[in-house]
């Protein structure tokens, strides 16, 4: 006999705290930076799995709990990961590449 197992637990959980409907956020995205003359790139990242995402992102708002926002240098990926009970978007992908979900 065969049955299927299903991951009933997550390893991490992500709590926002509920004021005013204003909820946590994951944001990644690559910016630059000008010091002078001196010129900073910085690439974001985000690896996550087994990761339970609740009550997060803005209501009436683009601000998800998992958001990526020009994030196209480096490789990202979220794996066996449940984002709910937030008050808008669960995730959004904006000018990005490289992101395994």
């Amino acid at each position: 006999m065969r049955g299927e197992v299903i991951l009933l637990s997550r390893h991490f959980v992500i709590d926002a705290e509920d004021i005013e409907s204003w909820g946590g956020q994951i944001v990644t995205g690559d910016t630059v930076e000008i010091y002078g003359t001196e010129i900073i790139n910085r690439r974001g990242t985000t690896v996550i799995d087994s990761v339970e995402i609740f009550n997060c992102s803005q209501i009436d708002t683009f601000k998800a709990a998992l958001r990526f926002e020009s994030a196209s240098t480096l490789y990202s990926s979220i794996t066996n990961s449940a984002i709910h009970n937030g008050y808008a978007w669960g995730l959004m992908i904006k000018a990005s590449a490289n992101i395994h979900i």
